[in-house]
């Protein structure tokens, strides 16, 4: 254990050394593409399935001549997503740090998700005075108070809103001028419409940061409340039996930090898919499920926009919010759009009643996710472009 955070600790110090050194080596030699009006777009340098990729679609189709450019891994499953519309720059290369230093405008959905080294430009954010405008997308609307998304800390010129009440929040609370804060709604909502559903529930709980620690010090994670609950659920006979008769579809697709651990998730029902994020897009998988289940992630916005129905699975309310995020505005059992429930018995149940009703929405959650989702449309992609053009040079 000892070796194994002396190793961390030098190889931290390793990547401190060796990044600043390419930042101001490189900086002069940036010159060329300062001149020109550049824009940088990228999620986490991985992927192109969230707002970042159809902000850059959008803008390639409907404004060519901008010289805009998506950021993504050579070897990112992703990266056939973004290739077909071109000015696609590979992940950590000569030409991803020289656009990082000269963009004009610099767009991601996670704080310094355009840089080389996202940890390490996150820590650096107010030493280094890195030239142009900061757009932060957002991936999830904010429903918690997260003070690495306060101004003094992310410093981003440009924070775009998915719904009302996140921006009156955020607005109020964060710390931003009130001309930098927007509510446009998400990129990835034009895509939310027009649907067609299957008989399928989707299962996404999120992360805990819990289980990355004990994972770091060398813990076992396969015993904790945390997978022997989700494994509960995804083996539940009565759940499971209620599904196959109906002819319903069971997939579990945890957090993209949880896909790590995915082997320790196993299900013995012949209609549940244990997914993985090479092999499946999340936001086509919300797109045509009829159910969601979830915790507390965000993705639970994206499906009360769609107008279908939610259930959280909350058996660690007490220690999720002492650990992970401190609670903010939204409180899900009077703000949220689906039903609230610790027992496994009772998410039997309630799972049970809406496979039978033919997974219907109930009326106190539409006009819910009415009153959370005024701007419900196809223009996102437009108010936001129309709000990065603001910004002053």
């Amino acid at each position: 254990m000892i070796f194994k955070r002396i190793s961390n600790s030098i190889r931290r110090k390793y990547i401190i050394v060796d990044e600043l050194i390419k930042y101001y080596l490189l900086y002069p030699l940036a010159t060329h593409y300062r001149r020109r009006d550049i824009w940088i777009i990228a999620e986490r340098g991985t992927d192109a399935r969230d707002n970042g990729y159809h902000l850059f679609r959008y803008i390639r189709e409907t404004d060519p001549s901008r010289e805009v450019y998506y950021i993504i891994s050579r070897k990112s499953a992703d990266r056939k997503n973004v290739e077909p519309y071109g000015n696609v720059v590979d992940y950590r290369s000569l030409k991803h740090y020289l656009l990082f230093i000269a963009a004009k405008v610099k767009i991601s959905t996670h704080i310094m998700g355009f840089s080389p080294h996202r940890g390490f430009y996150t820590r650096m954010i107010n030493r280094l005075r890195l030239p142009g405008k900061t757009v932060f997308l957002q991936h999830g609307v904010t429903q918690s108070d997260i003070k690495q998304l306060y101004a003094k800390r992310a410093k981003a010129d440009l924070f775009i809103c998915g719904a009302k009440p996140e921006y009156d929040y955020i607005r109020a609370n964060y710390g931003y001028r009130k001309d930098a804060v927007r509510y446009t709604g998400f990129a990835r909502y034009d895509q939310l419409h027009d649907l067609h559903t299957k008989k399928q529930i989707l299962i996404m709980p999120t992360w805990r940061k819990s289980l990355a620690r004990m994972a770091y010090s060398g813990k076992s994670i396969a015993d904790t409340e945390f997978i022997r609950r989700w494994n509960g659920l995804l083996n539940d006979k009565a759940l499971l039996d209620a599904a196959a008769q109906a002819g319903v579809d069971i997939l579990f697709y945890p957090h993209y930090e949880v896909q790590k651990y995915l082997g320790l998730f196993a299900s013995d029902g012949e209609n549940v898919t244990i997914a993985d994020f090479a092999h499946y897009d999340v936001q086509q998988l919300l797109k045509e499920s009829a159910l969601l289940v979830t915790d507390y992630s965000s993705v639970h916005f994206d499906f009360a926009y769609m107008k279908k129905p939610c259930v959280y699975y909350q058996f660690d309310p007490d220690e999720f919010f002492m650990q992970q995020y401190k609670k903010g505005y939204f409180d899900h059992k009077t703000m949220g759009f689906g039903e609230v429930t610790a027992s496994e018995e009772d998410l039997r149940g309630i799972l049970i009643d809406y496979i039978k009703n033919g997974f219907a929405e109930k009326e106190e959650y539409k006009q819910r996710s009415a009153a959370f989702f005024p701007l419900h449309d196809k223009n996102n992609c437009r108010r936001i472009y129309e709000e990065i053009l603001k910004l002053d040079p």
